[in-house]
């Protein structure tokens, strides 16, 4: 199976008469967490209920963790982990928590898991040619 691609043109935003051409992926649905539990109730001796609680516990206790500035790893997953940004000072001693800009949750994906994505294909359509709105 491929991942369908599609063209789209974008402007360069230093320079609005400008723009290219990219590849960008066609999605094709959204998979949620009951989804993902059918998935894992056929691979294994747990009821679909379980495994819905299990991923359900997961995304409540996920959070948990990493409000306490610790890393999680999911082993054979990846591992997510809090990053901060700031405004610059001038002085350390002008430095506080009022300068934080924003919160991102990053996450690093296993080498397994890299691996298994390897093979990936493509295909692209014939004729798109969409362009962005804004």
């Amino acid at each position: 199976m491929a991942l369908w691609l599609k063209k789209i043109q974008r402007k360069n935003p230093q320079d609005a008469t400008q723009s290219k051409w990219y590849l960008t992926q066609e999605k094709s649905g959204t998979v949620g967490i009951k989804d993902i539990a059918k998935e894992i109730e056929g691979r294994s001796a747990l009821s679909l209920g379980d495994v819905q609680s299990v991923l359900s516990n997961l995304v409540e206790v996920l959070p948990v963790f990493l409000k306490l500035g610790q890393s999680v790893n999911l082993e054979g997953f990846g591992s997510f982990r809090v990053s901060v940004s700031s405004e610059g000072t001038a002085t350390p001693e002008e430095l506080n928590a009022r300068h934080v800009k924003g919160v991102k949750l990053l996450f690093l994906p296993a080498a397994d898991l890299k691996r298994n994505l390897e093979d990936i294909t493509f295909e692209t359509p014939v004729e798109t040619t969409e362009t962005p709105t804004a």
